[in-house]
């Protein structure tokens, strides 16, 4: 009995399949693409990367915008009760010139009736 051995031959690569090629040619071109895009981007995210390394310790933290807030609302409820103390004030202060001017008025006016007769 005669023994046949078949060699297999090692072509280093993938069975090749019905348009494998046009894949990977398809492949290589998106990579390529991806490639440029990439490149044009690189420029941009240096700068913004640098732009954020020099503000970023600028910037305020959400602690501090937080009791920014609260102190801004501690003014402003501050600021309408001195407003409203304020308009209070003005008003008894206007009451007081009305008086004071129908007073004057009434007192001129009496005293041209007494010259006048």
């Amino acid at each position: 009995m005669r023994t046949v051995r078949h060699r297999i031959v090692d072509t280093g690569g993938p069975a090749h399949e019905p348009g494998l090629d046009a894949r990977v040619g398809r492949l290589e071109s998106d990579v390529s693409d991806i490639r440029t895009v990439l490149n044009r981007l690189t420029p941009r995210i240096d700068e913004m990367y640098g732009f954020l390394t020099v503000r970023l310790p600028q910037s305020a933290t959400n602690a501090e915008l937080t009791g920014l807030r609260a102190e801004t609302r501690t003014q402003i409820v501050d600021l309408r009760g001195e407003t409203k103390t304020e308009f209070a004030d003005v008003r008894r202060q206007s009451i007081f010139d009305i008086f004071a001017i129908v007073g004057l008025t009434g007192v001129i006016l009496t005293i041209a009736a007494r010259f006048a007769h």
